[in-house]
């Protein structure tokens, strides 16, 4: 098959700051063979346009001809093909290999649906880049996938780099088949690339790979992109926070609903989700959208929902809300404003939906569809999709998954093309009259909000304790573009879009459609409720990011309880899992790595640094890590009796410890290992490193345990290498080895060598 080579497009774009630090950062690590990297940045910071930059750098000075890009959708593995196209020279021949898909075929790419497809197109070429969905790179089930099945039978050559979008994919229990990605026997590469913006994930969720419910001995940590020997050191680390402040995202505020009605106030408050059998709920959702939106300039919103129904629903809801509310306003700092919008677009999208291209299509349009723009989505949007413009986003459905939440605000916070400064999240968290933020750390009711900001943490320190502790005043409506904020005459970069007005006769005929009626709401009181009324009886109540310090108060806490007991602040993962903290707080552990990054960020204030210095803080991560794992060493020793464990061996938590300990010793080998880290272990284990023979040690340690414990040498289920080891540990040992048998009872008796 002839598949041609792209030519190098002749208009690029210019990479910006960050995005030169990226890749001159990641390619400056894989230059070198047999080398992994990663790096972090937030959602709209320009990831695919970095990797195409780095595919390009390396293949320049020879060093990745043959590439491989990982995607977890077939939307996201358009996009980039896009970008290749446009931004990046030396790409060579560009090869799919997914589901089938029309739009390859407009883009010129040829698709590989199985091995045989994909070796006959690779075959005589030298130079490619082939994009892959995981989905093909395994079978559910098993490890036998067009990309896997090809390297077994030995027809494709080893790739010169792998690239993983949304790297967090590959992580822990979250889609284990997909961590194949990491096994060079699998699928072997020189180089690997890993990106994402959201490094950890943390899911209410218990079969993902990290959880912030409790899970027996309280928060369970199971997987983590910290792990070196994985993913790689991490080259590049962008905060939101930076990204905000260098104006490359727009910051956010965060809307709260106030409902002043007896009845459906605790009736909200119940029910959290607007699901698409609970009319109540949804007229209070659309109401509390079109508030929403009258009162901060909103265009164009996502909303977010559990499930593919409860999007259909809410979008008819909106409109039939929209109708109902003809005629009334909403007071802002800038006068009243209409409820009900000139015109409005309103569209549910999901992962099948045959139409969800030309809605998103629609949806990106510039200048937008309608004044108002909503698309209610299920599933779809919270990853890697490109949907620019966003005014603000709508949790119809609170989420605690790191993952979907920070995704998620990766749509609204990319700088829209108006300049306006601020994105709006409005969360349906309906609270009493007189509640303040404060109570949301006392009241169950609240804690979808609570889990919101716990997920939103992982992404932007400004939050670090999750829940604020200031009500700001009452929201601040944005500028129409018609009076000037400032009575000068010069519109703020927030007033660049008009507001909506509405002429007398445009109240009595909506030009989106006649009126289908609205949905008659009875309280426990017998009196109706229209949504006219329950506008009445709700407002709005507004709170931004800010550093706040309940939630150092409490780690301080812990940090010195661990200092006294321990002595360092090395703490693994399974250490922190048992702690008795608040399940809803983040572990010991995790904090750690958060304020390290902070320290880095230069977002520490300067008793929070004096406070960590004193109790043993490691600010080189590098160091961190190696102090870290000398504590799994520790507890490695403690429970096996040695460190001549297999190399399968894990900690509880995951940590490969066996994996670890095996590449320490062929730095020593080497004599590359850092002298401290070789002190401690030799601390630790005197035979780590053993002189002789590695099972020999590994069957020692096995009997020299058991030994020591009281316990017979031989047990049900030994192994074969096992007990042939005792009947004969060998003919020629050294002096130290005939020493440590002696030691345990193994001498040239005949009847304890066979025991």
């Amino acid at each position: 098959m002839f598949i041609p080579h792209q030519p190098p497009p002749a208009e690029r774009k210019r990479l910006k700051k960050h995005q030169k630090t990226a890749v001159q950062a990641a390619a400056h690590t894989l230059r070198e063979e047999d080398s992994r990297c990663h790096i972090v940045a937030p959602c709209g910071t320009g990831k695919t346009l970095i990797c195409a930059r780095l595919c390009e750098e390396l293949a320049a000075s020879g060093h990745a001809d043959r590439r491989l890009i990982l995607f977890p959708t077939l939307d996201l593995l358009l996009q980039t093909i896009r970008v290749f196209q446009t931004d990046s020279a030396h790409a060579g021949a560009l090869i799919a290999v997914c589901a089938p898909l029309d739009d390859l075929t407009s883009l010129g790419v040829p698709r590989a649906g199985n091995p045989d497809e994909l070796t006959d197109m690779l075959t005589g070429l030298t130079h490619y880049t082939v994009f892959a969905t995981y989905a093909h790179l395994v079978d559910s089930g098993n490890f036998h996938g067009t990309l896997i099945t090809a390297h077994r039978n030995g027809a494709i050559p080893p790739w010169d780099l792998i690239i993983c979008d949304e790297a967090h994919r590959t992580s822990g229990s979250l889609d284990k088949a997909w961590s194949i990605v990491h096994n060079d026997d699998e699928i072997p590469a020189a180089r690997r690339f890993y990106c994402t913006a959201t490094p950890r994930i943390w899911s209410a969720d218990p079969t993902y790979a990290e959880t912030l419910t409790p899970r027996e001995n309280g928060l369970y940590l199971v997987a983590s992109m910290d792990d070196p020997d994985l993913y790689g050191p991490r080259v590049f680390d962008m905060q939101l926070s930076t990204a905000i402040s260098q104006k490359l995202a727009r910051d956010y505020r965060i809307v709260l609903v106030a409902v002043d009605h007896p009845d459906l106030q605790p009736r909200l408050r119940r029910t959290r989700t607007a699901r698409a059998t609970d009319t109540v709920a949804l007229t209070s959702l659309a109401t509390a959208v079109l508030k929403t939106c009258a009162t901060h300039h909103v265009r164009k919103m996502i909303t977010f929902h559990k499930a593919i129904a409860d999007a259909r629903a809410f979008t008819t809801t909106l409109t039939q809300t929209a109708n109902a509310l003809d005629g009334e306003t909403t007071e802002t700092a800038h006068g009243p404003v209409p409820l009900r919008p000139e015109s409005l677009w309103a569209h549910a999208v999901y992962g099948q939906d045959p139409d969800r291209f030309d809605k998103l299509a629609t949806f990106r349009t510039e200048p937008a569809p309608a004044h108002l723009n909503i698309l209610a989505n299920s599933r779809l949007l919270a990853e890697g999709y490109d949907v620019p413009s966003v005014d603000a986003l709508c949790f119809a459905a609170p989420k605690a998954s790191v993952t979907d939440v920070v995704q998620a605000l990766g749509r609204a916070l990319r700088p829209h093309p108006d300049g306006s400064e601020t994105a709006t999240i409005l969360i349906p968290v309906y609270l009493a009259p007189g509640e303040e933020p404060k109570d949301l750390l006392h009241a169950d009711s609240f804690q979808p909000l609570y889990d919101m900001l716990i997920a939103l943490s992982s992404h932007d320190l400004r939050i670090a304790d999750r829940i604020p502790t200031t009500e700001l005043p009452a929201a601040t409506a944005q500028t129409p573009a018609t009076t000037p904020a400032d009575g000068t005459g010069q519109n703020t970069p927030q007033s660049a879009e008009p507001t909506v007005h509405l002429t007398p006769e445009d109240r009595t005929t909506p030009p989106f459609g006649p009126s289908s009626g609205f949905p008659e709401i009875v309280g426990t009181d017998g009196i109706a409720l229209t949504p006219r009324e329950i506008h009445h009886v709700m407002t709005l109540r507004t709170f931004k990011p800010h550093n706040t310090s309940n939630e150092w108060a409490d780690m301080m806490r812990q940090v010195t309880a661990y200092w006294d007991e321990h002595g360092h602040l090395a703490i693994t993962r399974t250490q922190a899992a048992t702690l008795h903290t608040d399940p809803h707080r983040t572990d010991l552990h995790t904090w750690l790595e958060y304020q390290r990054t902070a320290h880095r960020k230069g977002e520490l204030a300067p008793w929070q640094t004096a406070f960590l210095d004193a109790h043993g803080m490691l600010w080189n991560p590098a160091e961190a890590s190696r102090d870290t794992f000398i504590t799994y060493a520790e507890d490695c020793a403690r429970d096996t009796g040695g460190l001549a464990v297999p190399v399968s061996y894990t900690a509880p938590d995951g940590t490969k410890v066996g994996e670890r300990l095996r590449n320490y010793r062929a730095s020593a080998k080497n004599h590359t290992i850092d002298t401290r880290l070789r002190t401690e272990l030799n601390r630790i284990d005197p035979h780590w490193y053993p002189a002789w023979d590695f099972r020999w040690q590994s069957n020692y340690q096995t009997a020299a345990h058991r030994h020591h414990h009281g316990q017979s040498l031989t047990q049900p289920g030994d192994g074969r290498a096992y007990r042939t080891w005792l009947r004969n540990p060998g003919d020629h040992l050294t002096i130290d080895q005939e020493q440590l048998l002696r030691e345990i009872g193994l001498t040239d008796d005949e009847t304890v060598l066979t025991g």
